[in-house]
C-alpha cells in the first residue's frame, strides 16, 4: 500500500478527467487509516470553523436539511452539522465509499478517531445544545439508509472543477448556506497502489472560483504551509457564502475530491 505523491504528469499529457479513474475500487479503509488515523490540529480547527458556520446558517434556531457533497470515508461533516440537522444526506460517487459509510452507520461503537472529532464538535457548539456522548443513534436516525450518487469534481481538469462548483452553487436553495472546504496545492495521491487525481489549486484561485457563485464570502486559510501536512496536500481554504432569500437548508461540500477536503 502506498500513499506517496504520484510523479508529475508530462507537460504533453492532457489532464485526466473524472471518468478516467476507477472510483468503484477506491480503498476506503486504507484512506481512512492514512488520513484520519491520527487526528491533526488542523482537523480540529477546521471543525471549529465548520461548527461556527453551521450555528450561523439561516434561519437561526431552525432545523436544516443538510447535504454533504463528496463525503468519502469521512463522518466529520455530519458531526459538524448534526446538532442543527433535520435530515442529513451524503452525495457520494464511489460505491466503495458508500458501502463504507453505511457500515459505519450500522455500528454502535465509535472509532477512537470519530470520538475525538465528535468531542471537538460538541465543545465547539458549547452550552445550549443537548448533545449525546455517542452520536451514532442520532446520526443514523437523520441519515438516509442509502447514500446518493452524484458527480463531484474528482479531476485534474480546471473546467470540470469549475463546473462542479457552479453545480453545487445552483443546488443550494435561496437563503441556504454554502459551506465549503478546499485542499491547497494537492497534486493527487495513491491509495492501495491506485493513483487518484486532485486539481492543484492555490488559495487565491479557490477563493476566486467560489466567489463567482456566492454572496457574502468569508474565507479562512488553515495550516497553509510549504510542506505537506499529510501526503497529498498542504492546507485548507474554508469558505462560507449565502444567497438572499431565506429557506430551510444548508450545505457542506468537498469540491476537489470525494475523500479530501473537509478533514
Amino acid at each position: 500500500m502506498s500513499f506517496e505523491k504520484p510523479p508529475e504528469p508530462p507537460a504533453t499529457r492532457k489532464p485526466s478527467g473524472n471518468a478516467d479513474y476507477r472510483w468503484a475500487e477506491f480503498d476506503s479503509e486504507a484512506y481512512f487509516q492514512h488520513y484520519y488515523g491520527e487526528p491533526h490540529p488542523d482537523d480540529d480547527l477546521l471543525i471549529r470553523h465548520a461548527v461556527e458556520a453551521m450555528k450561523l446558517a439561516p434561519p437561526l434556531g431552525a432545523e436544516l436539511d443538510i447535504v454533504d457533497v463528496g463525503t468519502g470515508p469521512n463522518l466529520i461533516p455530519f458531526y459538524c452539522a448534526l446538532p442543527r440537522a433535520r435530515q442529513l444526506t451524503a452525495w457520494e460517487y464511489a460505491e466503495s465509499n458508500v458501502a463504507w459509510l453505511e457500515a459505519e452507520l450500522r455500528t454502535e461503537r465509535m472509532r477512537p478517531q470519530w470520538r475525538h472529532f465528535w468531542c471537538t464538535a460538541r465543545e465547539a457548539y458549547g452550552p445550549g445544545y443537548d448533545l449525546p456522548e455517542n452520536p451514532v443513534a442520532l446520526l443514523r436516525s437523520r441519515t438516509p439508509r442509502r447514500c446518493s450518487f452524484a458527480p463531484e469534481s474528482i479531476t485534474e481538469r480546471q473546467d470540470e472543477f469549475d463546473a462542479a462548483c457552479a453545480a453545487f452553487a445552483r443546488s443550494v436553495k435561496p437563503g441556504g448556506a454554502r459551506i465549503a472546504a478546499f485542499l491547497v496545492r494537492s497534486a493527487g495521491y495513491v491509495v492501495a497502489d491506485r493513483p487518484f487525481p486532485v486539481l492543484c489549486l492555490s488559495a487565491d484561485t479557490i477563493e476566486t472560483v467560489f466567489s463567482r457563485h456566492a454572496e457574502n464570502i468569508k474565507a479562512a486559510r488553515i495550516g497553509i504551509v510549504e510542506r505537506e501536512i499529510r501526503s497529498g496536500y498542504s492546507g485548507f481554504v474554508f469558505l462560507t457564502g449565502s444567497r438572499a432569500e431565506r429557506r430551510r437548508t444548508a450545505f457542506l461540500v468537498q469540491c476537489e475530491s470525494p475523500t479530501h477536503g473537509f478533514s
